[in-house]
């Protein structure tokens, strides 16, 4: 099992286990999930933000004042970012590839799946528009085909995507927007 797929399987597990836990009505339920991958090529993925790696997976998407947002939808500048493979640890090269990429979400709006949201949205009421390059929804959508040479997935086997503060309420409040996302790759 190769580093990207052991981040991806062991997120998806903290999360899983972290719902476990804070589920007291039901002591003796939970969700287990699992994430894996049969690939043809097998390498470690680096978050790239703007083209440079991002050695921590962190995307900054600034800091914006309360009173500049006066509506539900985006607002501060798109971000840039890719999974891109770490052609070092590549065990063949998935360029040319196609591809399958999951993307899971622990916490998402209920009316817009595709902002991914934290336990810090409740107070400041914004989250993350997370999706591909082409605008098309990933977050929770299950397995997501991409085209080699196409805004998704670059012919060097790199997954393109965006990400933007969304507003979920006409007004938002100070405070950390945040969210995670756990991801799975497949090249074909």
């Amino acid at each position: 099992m190769n580093h990207f797929t052991k981040v991806a399987t062991l997120t998806s597990l903290l999360v899983a286990g972290a719902f476990g836990a804070a589920s007291t009505a039901s002591a003796n339920t939970g969700i287990i999930k699992f994430s894996g991958a049969i690939s043809a090529a097998t390498c470690d993925m680096n978050v790239s933000v703007n083209g440079i790696v991002s050695p921590t997976g962190v995307v900054d998407l600034g800091v914006h004042k309360a009173s500049d947002v006066t509506a539900v939808g985006t607002f501060g500048t798109a971000v840039d970012l890719a999974l891109t493979p770490d052609e070092a640890t590549c065990d063949i090269s998935p360029a040319g590839e196609d591809a399958l990429v999951q993307i899971s979400a622990a916490q998402t709006d209920a009316t817009n799946t595709s902002v991914v949201t934290s336990a810090e949205t409740t107070t400041t009421n914004a989250g993350v528009l997370f999706q591909l390059a082409s605008g098309g929804n990933v977050v929770n959508n299950g397995s997501v085909s991409l085209t080699s040479g196409s805004a998704d997935l670059d012919a060097a086997g790199a997954i393109h995507f965006t990400a933007q503060p969304y507003a979920i309420a006409a007004s938002v409040n100070p405070g950390i927007i945040g969210g995670s996302v756990s991801y799975t790759v497949a090249y074909l």
